[in-house]
């Protein structure tokens, strides 16, 4: 019979710009991160009524304060996110990663199982990888 043959070795992926394959995936995760969250945060004060339907019921009231200004500190905190994730210096960006993280999976409790709630598992999970990327190495 013929025999098969051997399978092309792979070469190790190449540093881009001076920079390894993990920086570049680090910064790739932040730029889409900073640039979902900055305009959802942004985008809750300049357009409330697009994002009033999604806030959850229950949190009408809670600790005597209203939907409205719960969107707007819901919009406010989204955009300290974005701005955290492009610090880098001290692990800011790795703990605001974590912090962007459980705030998009509180997001997809509240929203549920359909096609915003898909969205922002992928978010929830890109954050994740950031926050995992980002963890301070030993030196």
């Amino acid at each position: 019979g013929e025999r098969a043959q051997p399978l092309p070795r792979l070469r190790p992926a190449r540093r881009v710009r001076g920079m390894t394959p993990t920086q570049n995936a680090r910064l790739t995760l932040a730029i889409g991160l900073v640039v979902v969250l900055g305009w959802f945060g942004i985008d809750k004060f300049l357009h409330p009524l697009n994002w009033i339907g999604w806030m959850p019921d229950w949190m009408d009231g809670l600790g005597g304060i209203s939907t409205n200004t719960w969107l707007l500190a819901i919009g406010a905190f989204e955009a300290l996110l974005a701005l955290g994730l492009c610090i880098v210096w001290k692990n800011i960006q790795h703990w605001t990663a974590l912090l962007a993280s459980l705030h998009l999976t509180s997001v997809v409790l509240a929203v549920g199982w359909n096609d915003i709630g898909i969205r922002d598992i992928g978010l929830t999970c890109a954050a994740s990888a950031l926050w995992y990327l980002s963890k301070p190495t030993k030196k």
